[in-house]
């Protein structure tokens, strides 16, 4: 063997030994998601919104759905925010009997951001996926297209908003492939000055 090649071995041993261990780090230390907050609606049901850094620039923000006698939703994404911005507050509003749930952020009360059906299990933006077969480790996933899962977003939409008219509640349009940011506040434009003779 070339004595000349001793070092090169060497260095690439090392190099082949350090890329698991760095690996584990990254793992190690890569960010928990964090609660922010918690809505209990009663019965072992609630919906638990979580936030995690996903840039340098972005947070991501998470729902969690726990639901007995219905399979459990986790890390259900959403959106996103800037990383400067305080962690949001989100309201609740309730249609059939408290099985739909709609949430908005508070600083946005009027636009829906999460759709959930306690009855039914269905939520939204969450994507719907389906296995042909019934063992999922033998069978492809088969993703629910945007177009379908918009159209389940706006069925939901439409009986929430029947049944909370006040205020105009918009849906947001949230796509599970290209979230849109959800706002961090609606800036009201300055009022009119008053009319001559009415100051």
């Amino acid at each position: 063997m070339n004595p000349r090649l001793i070092p090169l071995i060497i260095f690439v041993l090392l190099m082949m030994m350090s890329v698991p261990l760095v690996m584990r780090l990254r793992k190690s230390t890569a960010p928990e998601p964090v609660q922010i907050q918690e809505l209990d609606m009663g019965d072992g049901r609630g919906i638990r919104v979580t936030v995690k850094p996903n840039s340098q620039r972005t947070l991501s923000l998470h729902y969690h759905v726990d639901n007995p006698g219905k399979p459990s939703i986790e890390n259900a994404f959403f959106g996103t925010l800037p990383r400067t911005s305080p962690p949001p507050s989100f309201v609740m509003y309730t249609a059939d009997d408290g099985d739909l749930v709609g949430l908005a952020q508070a600083s946005v009360p009027d636009r829906i951001v999460i759709l959930h059906d306690f009855a039914s299990g269905d939520s939204w933006p969450q994507r719907r996926v389906t296995y042909k077969d019934a063992d999922t480790r033998k069978s492809y996933p088969y993703y629910e297209e945007e177009e379908q899962i918009m159209a389940r977003g706006e069925a939901m939409f439409e009986r929430l908003r029947e049944a909370n008219p006040q205020p105009a509640l918009e849906l947001l349009r949230t796509m599970a492939s290209r979230p849109l940011s959800i706002p961090t506040g609606q800036t009201q434009p300055p009022p009119p000055p008053p009319a001559p003779g009415q100051e």
